[in-house]
């Protein structure tokens, strides 16, 4: 299988697919609906059962990576047996990626993360709000965005923050 280059959207979507809604942590690849489509553009064709619990293992330890909980060696489990092979088409050099078939959306999601780490360091970051489980690319100039969303997150956090300059028990 041909790897693909995976978009920033598809590594953040899958990685932001454990929402607090509610007060309560959902796995929407729960769903076989919404796992599909977190899956797609890991897999080529609709993700197996077994693909489906590799990618949230494979999630949910890139999770812990990046909030500083476990370490990227951690990762390597799910690149066993993986090997990739140069050709070349078009002109250019492109990477196969062979791995067990059940095995392989989930290595292409460490590929994925590795390769948004390795092109950006420090900017893929856990959002700042504690109480929210999403995750964000800081493409900004400084390098200083904090909130996954500045509508939902950042205004709350600011709100708070405001509301407890004006409180009198401040």
């Amino acid at each position: 299988m041909e790897q693909n280059t995976i978009s920033e959207s598809a590594l953040l979507a899958l990685m932001n697919s454990t929402p607090v809604v509610d007060g309560e942590r959902i796995d929407q690849l729960d769903d076989p609906v919404s796992a599909a489509e977190l899956a797609k553009p890991y897999s080529r064709d609709t993700p197996s059962p077994l693909q489906i619990a590799h990618l949230r293992d494979a999630r949910d330890t890139i999770q812990a990576v990046t909030r500083s909980e476990a370490a990227a060696s951690d990762l390597y489990r799910f690149l066993d047996k993986v090997e990739s092979h140069p050709t070349i088409a078009d002109g250019m050099i492109h990477w196969e990626i062979e791995a067990p078939a059940s095995a392989l959306p989930a290595a292409r999601l460490v590929l994925a993360w590795n390769e948004v780490v390795e092109k950006m360091p420090g900017r893929l970051r856990p959002c700042a709000n504690p109480e929210c489980t999403k995750f964000l690319i800081d493409h900004s100039k400084p390098n200083t965005a904090r909130w996954c969303s500045m509508a939902t997150c950042g205004n709350r956090m600011k709100a708070r923050r405001y509301q407890a300059r004006r409180s009198p028990n401040s």
